[in-house]
């Protein structure tokens, strides 16, 4: 089982730097701008061989973390929420280490969502205002803390 680990965290490290992320503990991805800071986070089930690659964004302005955990962000998702039923099936599948699938096809599907839906999503996110144009565009599937929105509905 080690081994299907291993392949579920090597894809986003493979594609990280492309985006300009940077690893943290194999699990965190992330990109720093002035207003945002961008994560791309890899969890473990808590009840069985499973993982889920969770995206967010942090605005700067409510404090000074440099490293927010996943479910501090003001703005978060899950990677597979973003993509069609049947690509989303194919990550949830590549990223469930009971599911019988060769590497280089977990490895593939996992790079390919995470390209897209992740730190391609991510990458866009390199202000407050573009990272609520995004969490609006992936409407109903992204979660933004009413803060943000609050913040959001003034300008």
């Amino acid at each position: 089982m080690s081994e299907g680990r291993d392949i579920i965290v090597q894809a986003p490290a493979e594609t990280a730097s492309r985006y300009g992320f940077r690893g943290s503990r194999a699990t965190n991805y992330y990109r720093e701008w002035p207003e945002t800071i961008c994560l791309l986070n890899l969890q473990k089930s808590a009840w069985g061989p499973q993982f889920y690659l969770n995206a967010a964004v942090w605005f700067t302005r409510f404090g000074p973390e440099r490293r927010p955990k996943e479910h501090q962000c003001h703005v978060r998702w899950r990677v597979d929420s973003q993509m069609g039923d049947e690509r989303s099936k194919t990550l949830m599948q590549a990223l469930n280490l009971e599911y019988p699938l060769p590497d280089n096809q977990r490895l593939s599907a996992i790079k390919e969502g995470v390209d897209a839906h992740g730190f391609g999503l991510l990458s866009r996110c390199d202000s407050e205002e573009a990272a609520l144009r995004v969490a609006n565009e992936c409407e109903p599937r992204v979660m933004v803390l009413l803060m943000a929105r609050a913040q959001e509905k003034a300008n």
